[in-house]
């Protein structure tokens, strides 16, 4: 992108400053490219997106080798970089081809093989929007809005979404090497390569167990995410639990960035009383809409620990703020990713698609978490080393010992 306005900058240059600024009338480009003070603001945007008519004009009539471009790949580019240029990480263009692999790598499978990470292409480089828990990317480190500029060395920046995923994500037992690029909230940049090891996963996205702890029944849930059937599965579990006189609870959202907004807004009425308000959405232009909790209510009474980190975000933060604020419960673990916007998906008739943010949401305390976080009321630092060696969660042990 930046040769095309190097080029473009330069082609105006000569023009303009060269010798064949004489086969054109004095005024050539004050008409085509200066506007008055009187002109209205809507002349002034049409005139300002009629730029691109122009410029094609000067190179229809003026550029040596005319014939040979491509308008439609130069059109598409400029539009990515309008969009880029934006500076929101989410909001993205995508031609049919990188529409169809985003669209592909968000699609949820219980038994899937690879490394299990949703991606969309950006200009140089695959941006990782989501990260699985306990998935092969998680266990390397990976996080949400990480940049994979090459996979086994191999540049990503001229190939297709499509092909990069395939590159990534075939077959199970065998390695790949990813070169990332990651931008600290200080803007602080690191470049790194890492391996990883493709794995045949079998993750349900709701699990449970009853342990006991000085005569006490502890119900622990993991949740991987938020999607279409948890609330489902969840009910299921509470329904296991018919039996069980359990006394505390501990739920745990670390890795949970996924991903629908109402389904989180029901897990959380199990938790608080009816008709609170749990989340409001707010848009441009359209009317708030508010979120209130449906009453279920089986553990509006119970003591709730919440286990958190660096990738709970989205419905997993919707959940952890709720719990937090309205259920009394004690966050536990590190500070969460901090994404408090939706996006949204246009499609175009030629497949390419537009997905922006839309909306910015708020809990009920009304303060948006949009790049700043939630932050525990305890924190500890996970320990992956002794995670990996010893299989000892040092988190879920914390929590544990507040019992």
């Amino acid at each position: 992108m930046k040769k095309f306005k190097i080029v473009l900058i330069f082609l105006l240059g000569i023009l303009i400053g060269g010798s064949i600024m004489r086969f054109w009338p004095n005024d050539f480009f004050d008409k085509i490219f200066v506007w008055t003070e009187e002109q209205s603001e809507l002349d002034y945007y049409k005139n300002k997106y009629n730029r691109f008519e122009a410029l094609d004009e000067v190179l229809r009539l003026w550029y040596y080798d005319y014939e040979k471009i491509n308008q439609d790949d130069m059109i598409k580019w400029a539009i990515k970089a309008y969009i880029d240029s934006i500076k929101d990480p989410y909001t993205v263009y995508m031609d049919a081809e990188q529409n169809s692999g985003f669209l592909g790598s968000l699609e949820w499978e219980e038994n899937f093989e690879g490394i299990w990470a949703a991606v969309s292409k950006k200009e140089y480089y695959i941006q990782i929007e989501e990260v699985l828990k306990e998935s092969p990317a998680m266990k390397a480190g990976l996080r949400p809005l990480d940049r994979i500029i090459a996979i086994n060395t191999w540049y990503v920046k001229n190939e297709s979404l499509d092909e990069s995923i395939a590159r990534i994500k075939w077959p199970a037992g065998t390695d790949v090497s990813l070169i990332i690029e990651r931008y600290e909230k200080d803007d602080k940049r690191e470049v790194f390569e890492v391996t990883i090891t493709r794995e045949n996963i079998n993750l349900p996205s709701v699990e449970s167990s009853v342990f006991e702890i000085n005569g006490k029944k502890i119900w622990y849930i993991e949740m991987f995410l938020i999607w279409e059937e948890t609330e489902n599965i969840f009910k299921k579990e509470v329904s296991n639990l018919k039996s069980e006189w359990i006394e505390w609870i501990i739920l745990d959202l670390r890795g949970n960035g996924w991903w629908l907004m109402p389904v989180a807004v029901e897990i959380v009425s199990h938790f608080v009383p009816k008709w609170q308000l749990i989340v409001s959405a707010k848009y441009k232009w359209y009317t708030d809409e508010k979120y209130y909790s449906r009453w279920f209510g089986e553990f509006e009474w119970i003591k709730t620990v919440v286990l958190i980190d660096w990738m709970t975000a989205s419905a997993g933060e919707i959940i952890a703020t709720a719990l937090q604020e309205q259920a009394g419960a004690k966050l536990l673990g590190t500070n969460t990713f901090g994404k408090g916007t939706i996006q949204t998906l246009d499609e175009f008739s030629d497949w390419d698609s537009l997905k922006y943010t839309i909306w910015k949401r708020f809990p009920a305390s009304d303060k948006n978490i949009d790049n700043i976080w939630i932050k525990p009321d305890i924190t500890v630092e996970f320990d992956m080393e002794s995670y990996l060696e010893n299989n000892v969660d040092n988190q879920l042990e914390e929590a544990k010992s507040l019992f």
